[in-house]
């Protein structure tokens, strides 16, 4: 049976109603009010079937409808990226953010402080695990290398970091130079991990029976503060379990980080 005149006025305020609500709470782009108005001012003016140009306007409405849950709505793929930036989010959120510049991104600064409190409070402990000289040796040359890279100079961040605020601070400084530096900055770092959790493995291996005892901590020669902290970090455990708990740390850093891939070859 076909739509009487009061019939189709009613769709029309109707649509109108709708066109206003949605418009209102989703989207006047998409819900366009004035669009449909301009529509029905040319059917009338051009005396076409109002009842069929009302039918096509809500099957089109209907059709604006589900174009904008499906946009609105996030993809499989949105959702997966949005869970993988939210895991990595809380795997750096372990780890103490150092603002070392006003620029310092979220990244840089949580891998900061990582890297600054393993130079400070894990790196240490093996000074009084070692006694032969030659592995005293590489120890330094590893230490050297971190401490140039993560170790705090008083109120100053450690070199490395500096070199990177003074990139962060340069006038006109582009995004790309920036990201460029930090991931420089990641890659040397995680380069020095690998090597330190190599260096852990082979003393592991070496199966010395003293490394079975307790450590001595006043064999620990450091400033007080940093001292206090190695001795927090590792008061009770053997010499074996202050190796493995250095490697540990090293190896989560890494991995928190998504720095497995850069290793010297």
């Amino acid at each position: 049976m076909p739509l009487n005149r009061d019939e189709i006025e009613k769709l029309i305020r109707k649509l109108r109603e709708k066109y206003s609500e949605y418009a209102e709470k989703k989207s006047a782009s998409w819900f366009n009010l004035p669009a449909f108005e301009e529509r029905l001012n040319m059917a009338l003016a051009n005396k076409m079937n109002l009842e069929g140009f009302i039918l096509a306007e809500i099957a089109n409405f209907e059709k604006l409808q589900e174009g904008y849950r499906k946009k609105s709505e996030p993809s499989a793929f949105s959702l997966r990226v949005d869970r993988i930036i939210e895991e990595n989010t809380a795997r750096m959120e372990k780890y103490p953010a150092v603002e070392f510049h006003v620029r310092s991104g979220y990244e840089i600064s949580h891998f900061y402080g990582a890297v600054s409190e393993f130079v400070t409070g894990f790196l240490p402990v093996l000074r009084i695990v070692i006694d032969d000289a030659g592995l005293r040796d590489e120890l330094a040359k590893l230490e050297n290398s971190m401490e140039y890279l993560a170790m705090p100079r008083g109120e100053l961040p450690s070199r490395r970091v500096e070199s990177h605020s003074l990139i962060l601070s340069r006038r006109g400084v582009k995004e790309i130079e920036v990201e460029r530096d930090k991931n420089e900055f990641l890659k040397e770092t995680a380069f020095v991990l690998h090597d330190i959790i190599d260096f852990c493995d082979g003393l592991i291996s070496k199966k010395k029976p003293e490394w079975e005892n307790p450590l001595l901590m006043n064999r620990l020669y450091l400033e007080e503060q940093r001292r206090k902290r190695v001795i927090e970090l590792f008061s009770g455990h053997t010499g074996y379990g202050a190796i493995i708990r250095v490697r540990e740390q090293a190896l989560n850093i890494i991995s928190d980080f998504r720095l497995n891939a850069f290793r010297k070859k």
